[in-house]
């Protein structure tokens, strides 16, 4: 009898009616210049760090896009008001009704009634299966700015400690045990007991890796997001998908293994170090260490880790890939990178125009000879799915040999920041290495890749001149559909040329792929070849 009135009990924090509510990649990305989805609720489950921060919304932000659905039948009441009235918060659709069971977004405007200040703007909505029983709420807090220029700083509210779920206590666990007797009722009771202890080592990991609250908060609900990253394990195994927080944990190594030596590259918050990272059997192994200062804020460390692992599982002798990575109590995480005696492509290229440098001038085949190498690369990334979307001779290395790898653009903006730009949407992006349609319209495809393989070709054969020097950031969309390209580098066979300006077609069905310019750079190293 005990039994039979536990097991409904049980059923109905199971089977209860779910919904999410959340904000989608694309619109963070303009709020917190991450692309990452931001959970308010995830299956029914309330964020409460996310719930607790307040998101500043900048003045060139007039709309906030919510998306939401419902896994069974659910009932809502939405109100929104502001505690000024510098902001008239708008609703687009009914402030009572049916959640939708498909995914479906709801628009909330806040236009400004003055330019100056900033005003708290509070989302309330109450979600029930049957008025006015088992009332869900989630209250909104929206910090809208008025001014003309975007705020420095972010207010994150320090995080607080929530209460456990009730069918999560200690004690409901032992009684559950003690009294269930059906093989169904067990596994259920498994599956909580799973989901409870990874969701406490998700939290404790973040909490032990990171020094402050801000960092915890952001990086909670960042983690919560649908970024996923594509791991090969082994040749011709299949592609698993896995989250950021996967990827830390299988990466992660002790603090102590690693010992910094001398600083290769450094910005403003981001340093790029040489190192040495000493494995279990007390080997020795040399790494290049990506790593913040205590400046840095969460949005770059959160970035720094986004963009580190973004190619983690690839394996290919000309891609760069992440080893490991350390996030340990009071200090900033490091990501590790396999040294090879090599260095950073762009500064490598700028050093042969200096007369004092022990480089060497480059000749036609050495530079045909790095192109292949690159070519082979983005056709393995291609291949698997990946788009790099910030292809250029920063986010590459070469050693002695001229061998080749790509890198990820983790701490690019930071240390290259003559070659990003903002439009005034308060994001950093590679301006004069972007194709049209990723410029005007943010579309990203491998087409776009070949334009900016283009642009990179053009700097091997300029040793890293600026692109487009004389053109206006702001000028560059209008300028390229106008039919304006770089000019031929002095030197240039009119293969190479003819090369580049194929990748920079401005219709992106127009431009070749990797294959056909292995095809052609390959025939053009042989016909090369027979006059050497």
């Amino acid at each position: 009898m005990e039994y039979l009135l536990i097991l409904p009990l049980l059923l109905a924090v199971v089977d209860c009616a779910q919904f999410d509510l959340y904000f989608d990649a694309n619109d963070v990305e303009p709020l917190m210049g991450l692309a990452a989805r931001l959970y308010y609720v995830r299956g029914g489950q309330l964020n409460t760090n996310a719930v607790q921060y307040a998101l500043e919304v900048p003045s060139f932000v007039n709309t906030l896009n919510f998306t939401w659905n419902s896994k069974g039948t659910l009932l809502y009441k939405i109100a929104i008001q502001a505690d000024k009235d510098s902001v008239v918060p708008k609703l687009n659709m009914a402030q009572e009704g049916t959640m939708p069971d498909v995914s479906s977004i709801f628009s909330i405007s806040l236009p400004c009634a003055v330019k100056s200040g900033n005003t708290d703007v509070i989302l309330s909505i109450k979600i029930s299966e049957n008025w006015p029983n088992d009332v869900t709420d989630v209250n909104l807090v929206f910090k809208k700015f008025c001014l003309d220029q975007h705020p420095n700083e972010t207010t994150i509210v320090p995080e607080t400690d929530s209460s456990v779920p009730p069918y999560y206590e200690p004690s409901f666990f032992y009684h559950m045990i003690a009294t269930a007797s059906s093989l169904v009722a067990l596994a259920v009771i498994c599956c909580l007991v799973t989901t409870y202890h990874r969701d406490k080592a998700r939290d404790l990991m973040i909490i032990k890796g990171f020094q402050n609250n801000e960092v915890n908060v952001f990086l909670k609900s960042a983690l919560n997001s649908s970024n996923k990253f594509n791991q090969k394990s082994l040749p011709g195994s299949k592609t698993k998908v896995k989250d950021l927080h996967e990827c830390i944990v299988e990466l992660s190594v002790q603090r102590q293994r690693v010992r910094l030596q001398s600083i290769e590259l450094e910005g403003t918050f981001g340093r790029v170090y040489k190192g040495l990272y000493t494995d279990v059997n007390g080997k020795d192994e040399d790494v290049f260490v990506k790593t913040v200062t205590d400046q840095a804020s969460a949005v770059q460390i959160s970035v720094l880790l986004h963009e580190g692992l973004s190619m983690y599982g690839l394996n290919h002798k000309n891609i760069l890939t992440i080893q490991a990575v350390s996030v340990e109590q009071h200090v900033e995480p490091f990501l590790l990178y396999s040294y090879n005696n090599n260095e950073n492509l762009k500064k490598f290229l700028q050093n042969c125009k200096t007369s004092e440098s022990i480089s060497y001038t480059l000749t036609t085949r050495e530079i045909i000879d790095m192109t292949l190498q690159i070519i082979t690369g983005m056709q393995y990334l291609h291949k698997n799915k990946h788009l790099h979307k910030d292809v250029a001779a920063r986010n590459c290395l070469v050693n002695q040999e001229l061998k080749i790898q790509i890198a990820d653009n983790a701490l690019s903006r930071d240390l290259f920041p003559s070659d990003y730009h903002c439009l005034g949407d308060n994001k950093n992006r590679p301006i004069k290495w972007m194709a049209v349609e990723s410029l005007e319209h943010k579309k990203f495809s491998t087409a776009s890749d070949i334009w900016s393989f283009g642009v990179l070709l053009w700097e091997l054969l300029t040793l890293c001149q600026q692109p487009y020097a004389d053109i206006d950031p702001f000028e560059m969309s209008a300028y390229l559909q106008d039919g304006f390209r770089l000019t031929q580098p002095v030197n240039c066979p009119d293969e190479l040329f003819t090369v580049m300006a194929c990748c920079w077609a401005l219709a992106p069905n127009e431009r070749p792929t990797f294959s056909q310019l292995s095809i052609f750079m390959n025939e053009f190293n042989n016909q090369l070849v027979k006059f050497v």
